[in-house]
This record gives structure tokens, sequence and C-alpha cells, in this order.
């Protein structure tokens, strides 16, 4: 009550305060001052747009972006072209995640000067924070044109190309900028990136080093080297960069899955288990976390863990994981000869995914294990021979079985049939 007892004497004190007399309190923080005087003078006449401009400046210190955004809008009604108007608006729908508001106008304060270069930048920044590109890109170019020094907008060039079908354009500018500013991690990931979806798979890593020898424990050059290791099936190398991270970031769910996986499938399935449960704690509706776990419990022996962790996982998998999940489940059911259980989930694998067809070959062999399933032993290895399949030695050998052992499947239950009918 006294305090805003003091600020309305100050107001009738001040008398009619001049616009910059408000800049002057606004730039030392004495925002309520500053607000007492904007509504005096409002009230006295509503049609001020820069009063509404500088209420929305305040609003938005104190992050009353809501605020903000109504005191804009009015001064916007009144006053549609001016500038500084335009880029607080969108500043201030940008805090309230309005991105499509945002770049409606951001689009009419870069008309107003198309060669701008901080216009130019808001605006693309707009269009990059909606995931557009090709508008971007192009006036990108044309600010590139006119002014190819100028660090940012080489960077958000490389940034455009690349995700527009230029690649080249893009590897070109993304080393001309690591060359300006070699201590911008995002610049080499990004680069890296390019070069992966050209298949450099030895560009992608020269990349990625150089990088971490400017910032060697830089958190993103460390999840981008291992993620891609991984990606090239190159555990042991993964491995590395994934615990230097881990030694400074210990709570990132998946660098511990990734990290775990890596450990699992270089035969350190305990150390792989103990970091994929510290991962399933952290987010606990990964399929895959599950998955693994099941596997480092299938690898230590313990079938009944292994079957729990894979059932898990079968119930929270997305689609496309469905089928390794009942085909390990198949394997360790196989392995507890718990062989209904295990044709069951062998057979729910296939139909998931029917080019999996080794998966037959599996089934043939739990019935030809099953007294009195014969017939369906020979039907399986049959259905085996005759399904599609890449010529490798993995299923050569495979076919190589099938054939001799329904071979002998057939002159067994030939023989059976003899004997019955001689009875």
């Amino acid at each position: 009550m006294i305090k805003n007892l003091i600020l309305i004497l100050f107001v009738m004190a001040s008398g009619i305060l001049h616009a910059q007399d408000i800049d002057h309190l606004i730039q030392n923080n004495e925002f309520d001052k500053a607000l007492l005087i904007i509504d005096q003078k409002l009230i006295e006449n509503d049609s001020q747009p820069e009063l509404y401009l500088k209420r929305g400046v305040i609003l938005q210190k104190r992050f009353d972006f809501n605020g903000a955004v109504t005191n804009l809008e009015k001064a916007y009604l009144l006053d549609s072209l001016n500038p500084t108007v335009l880029s607080e608006i969108a500043e201030a729908n940008a805090s309230l995640g309005n991105q499509k508001k945002t770049l409606v106008y951001l689009k009419s304060l870069y008309r107003k000067d198309t060669s701008n270069v901080a216009n130019i930048i808001k605006l693309v920044r707009g269009y990059l924070n909606l995931r557009i590109y090709k508008e971007p890109f192009e006036i990108l170019q044309k600010a590139y044109n006119q002014d190819s020094t100028n660090l940012l907008i080489n960077k958000q060039l490389a940034l455009c190309s690349a995700r527009t079908g230029h690649e080249d354009l893009s590897v070109k500018l993304y080393n001309k900028v690591i060359s300006l500013n070699p201590f911008d991690p995002a610049n080499y990931t990004n680069l890296a990136s390019v070069y992966q979806t050209e298949n450099r798979d030895t560009l992608v890593i020269e990349t990625l080093e150089k990088g971490l020898n400017k910032l060697p424990e830089e958190p993103q050059l460390l999840i981008k080297s291992g993620d891609f290791h991984l990606h090239l099936k190159e555990y042991a190398k993964a491995i590395i960069p994934y615990e230097m991270y881990l030694a400074k970031v210990d709570s990132a769910p998946e660098v511990l899955k990734n990290l775990g996986i890596c450990y699992f499938l270089e035969k350190k399935s305990e150390k792989g288990r103990r970091l994929l449960e510290k991962s399933m704690l952290l987010k606990p509706d990964d399929p895959v976390v599950y998955f693994y776990i099941g596997m480092c419990y299938e690898d230590a022996g313990n079938f009944k863990k292994s079957i729990e962790y894979l059932n898990t996982a079968a119930k929270v998998t997305i689609p496309d994981f469905v089928t390794d999940i009942y085909h390990h489940l198949g394997i360790v059911y196989n392995l507890k000869e718990d062989y209904p259980k295990a044709i069951a989930s062998l057979k729910k694998a296939y139909e998931e995914d029917t080019s999996q067809c080794s998966i037959l070959f599996e089934i043939a062999t739990i019935y030809d294990k099953i007294a009195d399933s014969q017939p369906l032993a020979l039907r399986y290895f049959t259905l085996y021979l005759k399904a599609a399949k890449e010529k490798n030695k993995f299923n050569i050998r495979l076919t190589q079985y099938s054939t001799e052992r329904k071979r002998k499947l057939k002159a067994e239950l030939n023989s059976k049939v003899i004997k019955k009918s001689s009875l």
C-alpha cells in the first residue's frame, strides 16, 4: 500500500514525462514507476502505439509473455509498419512457443528491409523453428551473394543446403565455417551428418576426430562419435566416447542404453546389464532396453529372467522390433526346453516378418525334438526350403541340413506307414 502511494506521488510530482523519461526508467529497471506513467498517459489518450510498445517491453522483461503479446498487438493495430513493434511482438510470440504467429511478424519485418542482416537472421530462425528449409535457403542465398563473409549466414545456409539436397554446397560452407570458428561443436556434428547421408564414412570419422581434437570433452561430439561407431557395428570403438561422456554426465538414458548394448555385443554381458538397468529406470518405456537386458540374462544362463524381460519388451515394443523380440523369446524358451512356448514365440516372430525364413528352420528343428511331431518338422523344413532367401554361407548351411533332414524324415515316416500297414 505504501509502495503504491509513493509511486502515485512520484507520478503526480513528475507531471507529464516524455517518452525518453519512460525509457530511462526502463533502462534502470524501475518498471513499476514506468508502468504508472504509461497507465496515466493511456487514460489521457489510448491511441498511442509507442506506450503499448513500452508496456509490452516491460512485461517481456518480467516474463509475462501473454501480457506482452496483448499490449504489443494493440501497438501493432495502431502502427503495423513500426519495425520495433514487429520485432518485439515476434519475440514475445516466440517465447510463448507460437512459432507460426512469430513467422508472420518476422516476414513483415523482413519485407520492410530485405537487406537488413538482423532481419534476415531472425526470419531464417523463424523458418528453422518450424523445420522449413526451402524458403530460408533462397533468402540466405541472396544474402550470401551480397555478403559471403558473415559467419552466421554461412552457418545457416550450410544447414539449409543440407536439408534441401544441396550437399556439396553444405560441405563447402561447413568446412569454411569450421575454419573461421573451430570451437562450435554443432558445425562438426552437422558436417558429419551430411557426410553420413552420402555414406562417406571415413570423412564422418575424420570430421568428428577433428572436432574432438579442438573440443576433447564436448558431449555433443562424444555422443555423435559413439553413435556413428555403433551404426558401423564397431562396438569396441563406440565404447570409448560413450565412456568419456558418462564420466562427465551419468544420467543420459540413450547413452547408457547404447553403451550397455556395446558391452553386451563385446561379450561383457554383466557390465552391459548394469548400464541397461540404469537406462530402464530413467526411461521405463523403451523396448530395446528390456530386450537387451533379456539378452544379457540369456547370455548368463538365467533363462527365467531373460523370458521375463523379453516378454516385457514385447508388451511395450514398436512394430519394427517385434520380430526380434519374439524370435529371441523362442530361442530362450527352447533353451529352457519349453518347446510349446518356443514354437508359439517363433511363429509369432515369423508372422511379423516373413522375410526371416531362418525362423522356419528353427521351428522345424524344435518339432524334430518332440516325440510324434516329425510330420510337423517335415512340413517346416519343406517351408524353409521353398522360402526365398539370400545366397550366403549361413543359408547354404541351413539348406544343406534341411535337405538331408527332410530326406531322412520322409524315409522314417514311410517306414512307419509300412509297418502299420503290415500289422
